[in-house]
């Protein structure tokens, strides 16, 4: 049966949250339903413009799947998500479509394709095709507001960067890439690429970032933005110490910053995801001031994928 496809749009965004939502929930009820942020990145793109389509069987049919290929042309790799609706039969063709708009997009990029640890759907079709498990990651989440007990001044100095301003634009640049510098998958951006995207993001979700210093000398950073306001929550999208500062504390005394200010701003909770196999002991940390695990994610890749 020949699948129906289209390219998804900014018109869409309703329909593409629909089919993603119906996917995560019934796979996991706890899991945190996605937003109009989220859908909106799904069709712009992470980071070149998203490659998208909607898919079906039948003409008659309300849309079953939904694509999303995301290029990221200073790493030569694609980061694909496809979600169906529980109980469609779209999911194979679909992930053969995706396959082949890769191959059309650049056969050198590597792929790592995201998927829900309940859909043994997903995994099984994967691993027919010769995927393997990269990466497992959690989404952890803890109710506000809680007691924050006060930070010593011997932590640090904490202040908000004004993203407005080149200065502490390339702050952040230097801190955020020697901070993630050892991390999984990193791989450096020039600060031109890398300051549209942090622009774009305080634009778009209301990003903030702070930055703590010891001794007057930059030494990690956390921001946070609106992506899961819809579930009157704050998102916590980074948290990084240097090399040379790490071990001192100052990640928690960054965490437990954006607790406070993620309670004063009235948020019922707060969320973020973490590399399970993050050997900065970031998950410590997190479980350490009441985080708690609601959703496991893997990540797959087949380095032949476009064989």
């Amino acid at each position: 049966m020949t699948l129906i496809a289209r390219e998804a749009t900014e018109e869409d965004i309703a329909k593409i949250l629909d089919i993603a939502n119906s996917n995560l929930l019934a796979l996991n009820p706890s899991d945190i339903p996605m937003g109009e942020i989220e859908g909106h990145e799904f069709v712009r793109g992470f980071f070149d413009p998203a490659i998208t389509r909607l898919t079906k069987l039948h003409v008659e049919d309300d849309w079953q799947s939904f694509i999303t290929l995301n290029p990221d042309s200073s790493r030569k790799r694609f980061y694909l998500d496809i979600y169906t609706r529980p109980g469609a039969r779209t999911l194979a063709p679909s992930l053969d479509l995706a396959l082949e708009l890769a191959r059309k997009h650049d056969p050198a990029y590597r792929l790592w394709l995201g998927v829900q640890s309940n859909d043994f759907a997903y995994k099984s079709l994967l691993e027919n095709h010769g995927f393997t498990i990269l990466r497992k990651y959690w989404t952890l989440e803890m109710k506000l507001p809680i007691e924050n007990e006060s930070r010593s001044p011997s932590l640090g100095v904490i202040r908000e960067l004004d993203l407005d301003k080149e200065v502490d634009l390339r702050t952040f640049h230097e801190v955020h890439q020697d901070a993630f510098s050892q991390h999984f998958g990193f791989m450096p951006r020039q600060f031109n690429e890398w300051s549209e995207i942090v622009i774009r993001d305080k634009d778009e979700t209301n990003m903030q970032a702070w930055l703590i210093s010891l001794n007057g000398v930059p030494a990690g950073f956390v921001d946070f933005n609106d992506e899961q306001l819809h579930n009157d929550s704050g998102y916590v999208s980074g948290l990084g110490i240097m090399q040379a500062f790490q071990g001192k504390g100052l990640g928690e005394a960054l965490l437990r910053h954006a607790i406070q200010i993620n309670s004063e701003l009235g948020r019922s909770k707060l969320c973020l995801s973490v590399d399970a196999g993050n050997e900065s002991g970031a998950l410590r940390l997190y479980e350490k001031v009441g985080m708690k695990p609601i959703s496991e994610w893997h990540q797959y890749e087949d380095l032949n994928w476009s064989k």
